[in-house]
């Protein structure tokens, strides 16, 4: 018995012996970009064991060579690595997205940052039908609004951050891809699915650090890079989807009815039909069928990512068609981005790289009628819902349409239709984005850092008005009965822009716990641009031996200087550069107390030497209160801080008419330039453009904003609250000259405007999923309320009085408040339409004197977005809303139906069937025959509330089953279902709500979209 004791004692030591020499001690460091890491949890995966890094961030742990260690750390992710045969294991953590924080030429995270600022990840911006990356953003981000002007495929928005800070200069915000300074036309060949996240600076803290470039705000956009140590791995995307048009609400007449109000007012084709004609009469026509369709579009994406111990590496190749709703519309879009990102193996050496090429071809409908035409038909195939219905589209023929016929009403929309079949409007865009940052740590304190960029792009133009079409017809009829007036413009546009950024970084913690963390940068940076664009138009095409873009043999005339075919040729070149130097300083205590300090100095081309440079700064502070011990044993409490800043941006980009933009402009404001033209008895002369005024200086906008950020419930609640003002002072305005100074403005510093405003951001997990058979449930919202004021303008009666378009400015009001008369209804003595005078009295005849302030402009009071997203087992949903409210427009459209002048010409609505007349003497509407439809003075009668409640975005989709996937090649796949604008909920009748125009009257309209998806990960 006792030799068996013995057997087992000794085999039990063996086997501990056993494990004992398999396992060996491990040490390490844990840190992050900050530097060791207090509290990080190593463990070994699927085992007991497990240590706590100290304040230096070291840790020491039992583990085997089979095993794996696990790194964790709160607001970090987490890094698996095995052990082998390595008895020291290093390694830095990286923030989580929700934790990291980009604050300019740095980062930072949440609990450390100072800043206003708004983080969207990727997952609510990709595998969205829309094909503008800027577009995704609406309705997602408080303070910005992101309104589109133009449903044409590839078109630019208007972008604004938290209200509008200039009248004459550029308001919208600095972009950058990657560090690198882009405008919006850059994504007309940008790739949204290379997103990592797009993070919107918005107080000075954030912003100051550019200078003038961040004086709207700052959009950072972060593309995707590879992962090191990790194997290639292949994502596919690929999404169909379809575009509709959506229709207007204007109760429109039918054919019969139109022909019946005609008949009645003895006008037009009806007047030519019996009651017996119109009843039987079968022909109806839907403009908006013919001129507009379903547009199919098609995206796919392909991405490939890998990394070895000191390289990461990301590619991806992008194709996308879309097929605008307006016939003869549509973009095509190619796109590769290459990332790389490297590091020395003792890691003191890191860099990015960023290259990405774009290819795009768009082709639009709306201008192909410019130049010599007088009709809106003509330009504008929008208008052609206002063409007769019962007009027969089968009555067109290409050669039915010659000389004056063509402006006959009923021939309208046939001009149109031809300019389909025969015009052209075409841009090729090519676009070259490349850029680098790279760094060497010195010591442990100092790091010397090189950024670089440079954005290429080149546009090539071709517009044509085919000698064989209708509108070239009707051109050369105004000339002579054998003028040819087809015309060709060919242009081409090329500007690049270089921006270098050298500087030198200090940090360093201090205190027996590194309770103290200082750091201190400084930069020197230079940015550069290059304009160029050239303009040729030929007029007299031969329709013999044309054909679009073949140059060769197309043209007659010759250069006399009574030929009607003079060839119009024009160009414009620019440059503009800005030189900077500047510091920032920031303070840690102990994660609880922040301090940070920006200053810069910038010098801008744009102005003359004696005001060229403009200094800048900021200062902000914040206090982490849940740090604090009087708040230690609130339990549902997990962040709560508070933050505070203050400071300057400036604003030199100047919009000119010049048509170089806000980039290149304001050239013309500060110089004199001499232009040449046939300005004298047709010859040659050399005139004076543009009087610079050498006093214009820098605008400059002071902001101050409190913040709160808030976290409770066990992160279950999360959100941010923000109030600021904006304070913009020597505001770049238009001052009238006199006329014998041989031009009428002169750009000047002449105004302060303000806006003041309050941000509400927050999201709540409803339900938390601990397994996906269960249900996961998050609803989020922001709010928004801008108010902007003109505090002071250097105008006589300090106000700017935009008759013409119905709004003024004024000291103590709105930007372009309208200033109108008050429309009060219809007489029904004699049904004419009745108006308010400045007495209070009724009238039919006002005049200027008559108008005053509605307290509204095209801009909205509040405005947001609202949604959730929800998972179950493998099938998900995500919902996204936007709005509105506040904001009025004048629906020129509406006055065009109504418009009894127009009976026997266009369609108009059926609401003139409750027109006044002796026996209806109680109504809307107006006496066919009221003699002040048109008072000559602007009235509200159609100044119509543009409220809305959008369905953004809904999507649905399903994530296959993994114990499917592992059956196969694949690692991940998903496919789904989305649609974009699919319910509007508004009093505005047209088709689109959305908008910052004062008058809306034949627009494009943004369309509906609906789309099939499929993701896929090998």
């Amino acid at each position: 018995m006792k030799t068996k004791l013995n057997g087992i004692l000794t085999l039990l030591l063996a086997l501990v012996v056993q494990v004992a020499f398999a396992q060996q001690t491990v040490t390490g460091k844990v840190t992050d970009a900050d530097g060791g890491l207090l509290g990080a949890v190593v463990s070994v995966k699927g085992g007991s064991a497990n240590a706590t890094t100290d304040f230096d961030g070291n840790y020491t742990i039992l583990a085997g060579p089979e095993d794996t260690l696990v790194f964790t750390y709160s607001g970090y992710e987490t890094v698996s690595i095995l052990v082998g045969n390595q008895t020291v294991i290093n390694t830095t953590l990286q923030a989580s997205l929700d934790t990291v924080v980009l604050i300019g030429y740095r980062n930072s995270t949440k609990p450390r940052s100072n800043i206003a600022s708004t983080t969207v990840d990727s997952k609510d911006i990709v595998d969205r039908p829309n094909a503008s990356v800027i577009q995704r953003l609406q309705g997602q981000v408080a303070g910005l609004t992101v309104q589109t002007n133009s449903g044409q495929p590839g078109a630019n928005s208007l972008i604004q951050l938290r209200g509008i800070s200039s009248i004459n200069g550029n308001t919208e915000p600095l972009i950058l891809v990657d560090g690198v300074p882009v405008d919006e036309d850059a994504f007309a060949t940008f790739n949204p699915n290379d997103v990592e996240n797009m993070t919107i600076l918005k107080d000075a803290a954030a912003t100051a650090i550019y200078g003038n470039r961040g004086a709207n705000g700052v959009i950072l956009i972060t593309t995707k890079r590879g992962e090191y140590d990790s194997p290639l791995s292949i994502s596919y995307s690929g999404t169909t989807s379809f575009t509709e048009f959506i229709d207007t609400d204007y109760n429109l007449y039918s054919s019969r009815g139109l022909l019946a109000l005609e008949n009645r007012r003895g006008a037009g084709f009806g007047n030519t039909l019996t009651e017996a004609e119109i009843a039987a009469y079968d022909i109806q026509t839907d403009w908006n069928d013919v001129f507009f369709r379903t547009g199919v579009n098609q995206s796919h994406n392909l991405s490939l990512s890998s990394g070895g111990k000191n390289s990461r590496q990301f590619t991806s190749i992008n194709y996308t068609k879309q097929e605008g709703t307006l016939l003869a519309t549509d973009l095509q879009r190619f796109n590769v981005r290459t990332n790389v990102s490297g590091k020395s193996d003792n890691e003191r050496f890191t860099y990015n790289t960023t290259a990405s090429l774009g290819y795009s071809q768009s082709n639009s409908q709306t201008e192909t009628g410019n130049n010599r035409n007088t009709l809106f038909f003509f330009s504008s195939i929008l208008g052609a819902n206002r063409g007769l219905p019962y007009v027969d589209i089968n009555e067109y023929t290409p050669d039915f349409l010659t000389g004056i016929n063509a402006f006959t009403a009923r021939n309208a929309p046939f001009v149109t239709f031809d300019n389909i079949q025969f015009n052209s409007n075409r841009d090729d865009e090519l676009k070259l984005i490349v850029g680098g940052d790279f760094a060497y740590k010195l010591n442990d304190d100092f790091t010397l850092a090189y950024n670089i960029g440079a954005d290429y792009g080149q546009t090539t133009g071709l517009r044509v008005i085919d000698p064989n079409s209708a509108l070239a017809r009707v051109r050369a009829s105004f000339i002579s009965p054998t003028a040819v007036e087809g015309a060709q413009t060919e242009s081409f546009l090329r500007d690049f822009r270089f921006n270098s950024n050298l500087s030198l970084r200090f940090k360093r913690s201090y205190g027996d716990k590194d309770q103290h963390t200082v750091i201190a940068n400084g930069y020197v940076e230079y940015v550069k641009g290059h304009y160029k664009d050239f303009l040729y138009q030929q007029t007299g095409l031969n329709p013999r031996t044309f054909s679009p873009g073949n140059n060769g043999g197309a043209f007659i005339g010759d250069t006399a200087a009574d030929d009607n075919n003079v060839p119009f040729v024009t160009s414009n070149k620019a440059s503009t550069g800005l030189f900077s130097y500047f510091g920032e300083f920031d303070y840690d205590y102990d994660d609880k107390y922040g301090f940070q300090a920006t200053i810069r100095r910038d010098a801008s081309s744009r102005f003359t030497a004696d005001n060229a440079w403009g200094t800048f700064y900021s200062v902000a502070g914040r206090w982490n209160l849940h740090k604090e011990d009087f708040l230690a044993e609130v339990d549902w409490l997990n962040t709560l801080k508070l933050r505070a800043s203050y400071g300057t941006t400036g604003n030199d980009r100047i919009n000119e008419a010049d048509g170089l933009g806000g980039y290149y402009g304001a050239l013309n404001s500060t110089r004199t330039l001499f232009a040449t033209g046939q300005s004298y008895n047709d010859q040659q002369t050399f005139v004076r453009n543009q009087i610079g005024n050498e006093d214009l200086r820098w605008e400059t906008i002071k902001t101050v904003n409190i913040g709160i950020d808030f976290e409770m419930f066990d992160n279950r609640l999360r959100g941010a609250i923000d109030a600021y003002q904006r304070k913009t002072e020597d505001l770049f305005f238009a001052r009238s000259t006199s006329l014998i100074s041989g031009i009428s403005q002169l750009d000047a510093n002449l105004g302060d405007i303000s806006n003041t405003g309050i941000e509400l951001t927050a999201s709540y997990d409803l339900l938390r999923a601990n397994n996906k058979d269960e249900v996961n449930l998050r609803v989020y919202g922001n709010i928004a309320y801008n108010r902007n004021e003109a505090d002071f303008i250097d105008l006589p009666d300090g106000l700017q009085d935009n008759s013409a378009s119905g709004t003024v400015i004024q000291e103590g009001q709105r930007l372009n408040e309208y200033f109108v008369v008050p429309y009060v209804g219809v007489n029904p003595a004699n049904g004419n339409l009745l108006y308010e005078d400045i007495n209070g009295n009724l009238t039919e005849s006002p005049t200027l004197d008559d108008r005053r302030l509605t307290g509204t402009s095209s801009v909205p009071d509040f405005f947001g977005g609202f949604g959730f997203n929800a998972s179950y087992k493998n099938f998900f949903i995500e919902t996204q809303f936007s709005y509105m409210t506040g904001l009025q427009r004048f629906d020129n459209n509406l006055f065009n139906y109504l418009n009894p002048a127009e009976i026997g010409q266009l369609q108009l609505s059926s609401d003139l069937d409750r027109a006044w007349t002796p026996d209806n003497r109680v109504t809307d509407i107006p006496s066919l025959d009221a003699d002040n439809i048109s008072p000559g003075v602007a009235t509200d009668r159609f100044l119509i509330d543009s409220d809305f409640l959008r369905l953004r975005f809904l999507q649905v989709g399903y994530n296959f089953d993994q114990e499917i996937l592992d059956r196969t090649f694949l690692k991940s796949a998903r496919i789904y279902a989305s649609g974009e604008n699919l319910a509007t909920w508004t009093g505005w009748l047209g088709s689109d709500p959305e908008s910052q125009r004062t008058v809306e009257e034949n627009r494009f309209p943004t369309p509906r979209i609906i789309s099939v998806g499929l993701d896929l990960k090998f």
